[in-house]
């Protein structure tokens, strides 16, 4: 088996340097709140109050909408309550968009099918539109029509560059007046980040980083990531890198939702039989309403013969803080499975040649 403490698999198994662009997460994240903040709009804007703001995108392109929306719930407004954030993936809008509505459409290559759908049919509402991107189509179209824009400038793959886009985002909401995030809670949130990741990266040998003894523990299974609060999107957000970075089967679930419906299959005996792994990502929150369930779903989880590892948010941490430290776990857990499997962990050809297929049938 892999040894990952021996230094040679890197540069054999990682040729892009991806374990490069974990450790950059620290400096992604400033570079992303810095360029955030620098966003241009004419004039008072959105001209009128926004009701809700709409994040538009697929993939790695998305998911820090759902991370920033999870981030301003579990940080309460000294003043008015923020504008819900709604993330739609796809080709329609499932509601109708009005002059109050914010659109915000991301897309990392700018050229993201589903993404320009939508984005055209928001310019054809009376929505206020703004975009976020790394080029492409979708760019040179908000230039056209003179819409903010922000640009990703950030290296690698779309699901590199979550950090930077949620950092970005977190500004721009501060700069519109939709949220609010202290240049020193940011500073301090950062600052933790730079030390997680210090203690995950290669060069820390097995017996002192918990990433690489996770990996260890969920090779060769079926991953089941459950998460609520804080961390709902970040359960997504961990199964996808699995999925990406690892190329394994991994699914997610919300805590309460899934007492609702997924524990029905906790009946035992189920876990050894199956191959599955349950992991539990908590947030560090004082008086959290959801403890009860988290408590509940140990429960079911230990009657099913399931096994599971709780994952907790780093305590006395701000909720970005704590945001920040589980993304780049998540991060490193996966990578650390692909070197495992003696898989590059950058290259998604299966998404590649999903895209191609989709291309041929659509024209």
């Amino acid at each position: 088996m892999v040894d990952l403490d021996e230094q040679s698999i890197y540069a054999r198994f990682d040729p892009s340097g991806l374990r490069h662009r974990l450790r950059g997460l620290p400096q992604q994240c400033q570079a992303g709140w810095v360029q955030g903040g620098s966003l241009q709009a004419p004039g008072p804007w959105p001209p009128v109050e926004v009701d809700k703001v709409v994040v538009c995108g697929m993939g790695g392109s998305a998911i820090a909408g759902n991370l920033i929306s999870d981030l301003i719930a579990a940080s309460p407004s000294a003043t008015l309550p923020p504008p819900p954030i709604i993330v739609v993936r796809g080709m329609v809008f499932p509601f109708s968009l009005d002059h109050s509505s914010l659109v915000i459409h991301c897309s990392f290559s700018g050229d993201t099918g589903e993404t320009m759908s939508l984005f055209h049919k928001s310019m054809d509402s009376s929505a206020s539109v703004m975009v976020v991107a790394g080029g492409g189509r979708l760019a040179q179209e908000a230039m056209d029509n003179h819409l903010p824009l922000l640009r990703i400038e950030a290296p690698g793959e779309p699901r590199s560059a979550v950090g930077y886009s949620l950092m970005l985002l977190a500004s721009a909401f501060k700069a519109l007046g939709l949220g609010e995030m202290p240049n020193s809670q940011v500073t301090s949130a950062i600052d933790s980040l730079e030390q997680r990741v210090a203690g995950l990266a290669e060069d820390i040998p097995t017996q002192n980083n918990l990433a690489k003894q996770l990996a260890l523990d969920l090779k060769d299974r079926i991953i089941a990531v459950y998460g609520g609060g804080l961390f709902s999107a970040m359960a997504r957000r961990w199964k996808t890198q699995l999925n990406e970075n690892a190329k394994m089967w991994a699914f997610y679930e919300e805590i309460p939702e899934l007492l609702h419906n997924a524990v029905e299959a906790f009946i035992p005996p189920v876990g050894e039989s199956q191959g599955l792994t349950a992991l539990l990502l908590k947030p560090s929150v004082a008086n959290d309403p959801l403890a009860p369930h988290y408590a509940t779903v140990e429960n079911a989880l230990d009657r099913g013969g399931i096994p599971f590892k709780a994952l907790a948010g780093e305590p006395k941490k701000s909720p970005l803080a704590q945001l920040l430290g589980m993304l780049a776990l998540g991060d490193y857990v996966s990578y650390y499975l692909a070197m495992l499997k003696e898989v590059d962990p950058s290259p998604t050809p299966g998404i590649a040649e999903s895209k191609n297929y989709l291309a041929g049938q659509t024209g």
